[in-house]
């Protein structure tokens, strides 16, 4: 196992694709906007404008309905000119121009037929300060979390450090997301205004799984196919880890354990939800196992293409490389097709 491998940290895959394979994020989101409305309807506001910031953006689609809930709520409550900032923030190599570009065109913009709305984006990470303090009422973070914010370690078994079955691995990942996640609230937590709420979703798993077992073991055989055909070298197939791990409801409630608050946050809810596939009812109905395989294919690499990418050797031919790798992952999906259905935690956070 190498030590302190720190791949460049990589937004998701650019040019709109994580908008429009990104369709299970979205179920997701659905089923957590009752909380939402919840932080919406109690956040104290007073005569300043609105703050919504909306951490580990990406490329937007899926931060349109939170956003125009907020806004809506929030107006209902103080007035239909309520002024409003709306804070995007991700990596410096997200791709910013698709958010702004469905900001303006998308009919579901929440800047449709909407005026006194400013939207602003910051490119930094979450892992470091983005805002002054006391500035933020609201905090939107979804489906980010799960990454670390470095790797701790390479897996020589699967192609997420959170699933390796190797003890050393796991240690190390746990160890990496205790400390980011303290690290996390610590600083949203000295952003957001007293009586502010910050809701966090991310991928997760209970005691004895993950739900990621059967895709994400498919993509890890497809490197392993890649591997007895020459093309991955064995150093390189434990090279190409993603600094994900998967978090249950105890890790996440654990900097709260003593005295039920962690840096002037408490914790008003916690649960872990199980997401729809989104795409089987359409596989169902047509029997097409190409098309499903295409999209699921395509929704993995729209978070983990840009990784990948940058775990292959610069030297080599990285994009056909992952290319055949993403058409290998497809063909085993359409091969044996299954539903697959991840686990979301969701935290509802109040200052």
């Amino acid at each position: 196992m190498s030590e302190d491998v720190d791949p460049k940290l990589s937004a998701m895959e650019g040019a709109g694709f994580y908008n429009r394979y990104s369709a299970m994020q979205a179920a997701g989101i659905s089923r957590i906007l009752s909380l939402w409305a919840t932080a919406c309807e109690s956040v104290q506001i007073g005569e300043e404008p609105l703050v919504i910031v909306d951490y580990a953006s990406s490329q937007g689609r899926n931060s349109m309905a939170p956003v125009r809930m907020a806004i809506e709520k929030i107006r209902d409550r103080c007035g239909a000119e309520k002024l409003v900032e709306v804070i995007h923030t991700d990596l410096p190599s997200n791709d910013f121009s698709s958010l702004f570009t469905a900001l303006q065109q998308e009919s579901d913009s929440y800047l449709h037929e909407t005026l006194g709305v400013f939207p602003l984006s910051i490119g930094r990470s979450y892992f470091e300060p983005l805002l002054p303090p006391g500035r933020v009422h609201l905090g939107w973070n979804t489906w980010s979390m799960q990454w670390m914010s470095r790797k701790p370690a390479d897996a020589p078994d699967h192609i997420l450090a959170g699933m390796s079955a190797s003890a050393p691995v796991i240690a190390a990942v746990k160890e990496q997301q205790a400390a980011d996640w303290r690290h996390f609230l610590t600083l949203r937590a000295a952003e957001m205004r007293q009586g502010g709420w910050l809701l966090v979703g991310y991928t997760a798993r209970t005691a004895v799984e993950t739900g990621w077992e059967w895709l994400l073991g498919e993509l890890w055989a497809s490197v392993q196919d890649m591997g007895r055909d020459g093309l991955f070298s064995e150093d390189e197939r434990t090279r190409m880890t993603i600094p994900i791990g998967l978090r249950t409801l105890d890790d996440i409630r654990a900097p709260f354990a003593e005295s039920g608050e962690f840096s002037g946050l408490r914790i008003e809810r916690c649960e872990l939800l199980r997401v729809a596939d989104p795409h089987w009812d359409a596989f169902q109905q047509t029997g097409d196992a190409s098309q499903l395989a295409l999209r699921q294919a395509n929704g993995i690499r729209a978070w983990s293409g840009p990784t990948i990418l940058g775990l292959i050797d610069p030297l080599r031919d990285r994009e056909a490389l992952a290319n055949d790798l993403f058409n290998r992952f497809a063909e085993r999906i359409r091969s044996a097709p299954r539903r697959h259905e991840p686990y979301l935690a969701v935290a509802l956070f109040r200052r």
